[in-house]
């Protein structure tokens, strides 16, 4: 069960996407570059109207195959990147063997999903995808934390994961004033926490003026990126 999107989320980007949501796609394409996926087709799971995939990224691919549960944001993702996936069922199979499957061989992008759908089991869903994406190419973004008033300061922030403790001082509050804040924690971060060898990134996304994330991009090292780093 998704945490959001339909139409509050279409609104929401009709009202702010060309104000504010600029410099969260300037990231996303910085991170989407970093992963620069060498398969010709894509696994696209969950992209709503495909506003956080950067215009003319998705050409890199002969064929693109989506599964997004929104009628109205295929729509709305058709028209933005001029293109027609193979709209594949309307939910992702969460859970089953062999989900990944079809298309063989494809690479896998996680479009912002995983921080919106409730996660009754985190460490079991981590464990699936971690034996699932096992050999495939994938990469994921997806919200780490959120929240009313605030802004996150990643500058100083790495390629390896940054846990809760490293997150919270990224946090800070527009009006010092205020004496108490809300932060959410959303899950999908530690959905990965018993993979090895990734490569992680993370950067704002004002949503709204008053509604900001903390948005985490994570995917697998390769393996002379690995091996140079242990040097």
């Amino acid at each position: 069960m998704s945490r959001s999107g339909g139409i509050p989320y279409h609104w929401k980007a009709l009202l702010h996407r060309k104000a504010l949501w600029g410099a969260h796609e300037q990231a996303t394409r910085a991170f989407l570059e970093r992963w620069n996926p060498t398969e010709k087709e894509l696994l696209l799971i969950g992209p709503s109207g495909g506003y956080s995939i950067p215009p003319g990224w998705l050409g890199r691919f002969d064929r693109i195959f989506a599964y997004e549960p929104d009628l109205l944001a295929r729509k709305i993702f058709e028209r933005r990147h001029g293109l027609r996936p193979v709209w594949l069922e309307r939910y992702f199979p969460f859970g089953k063997p062999g989900a990944f499957e079809h298309p063989a061989g494809a690479a896998v992008l996680f479009s912002n999903l995983l921080g919106q759908i409730e996660i009754r089991n985190v460490k079991k869903l981590g464990t699936w995808l971690e034996q699932e994406l096992q050999g495939r190419t994938w990469a994921s973004f997806h919200d780490a934390l959120s929240g009313h008033g605030i802004d996150f300061d990643t500058e100083d922030a790495g390629r390896e994961r940054a846990l809760l403790p490293a997150m919270k001082r990224w946090i800070h509050v527009r009006n010092p004033g205020m004496r108490q804040i809300e932060v959410l924690s959303h899950d999908a971060p530690d959905l990965f926490a018993s993979f090895k060898n990734l490569q992680y990134s993370y950067w704002q996304w004002t949503l709204t003026p008053e509604h900001t994330f903390l948005t985490e991009g994570v995917f697998p090292k390769r393996a002379s990126v690995a091996e140079d780093e242990s040097c």
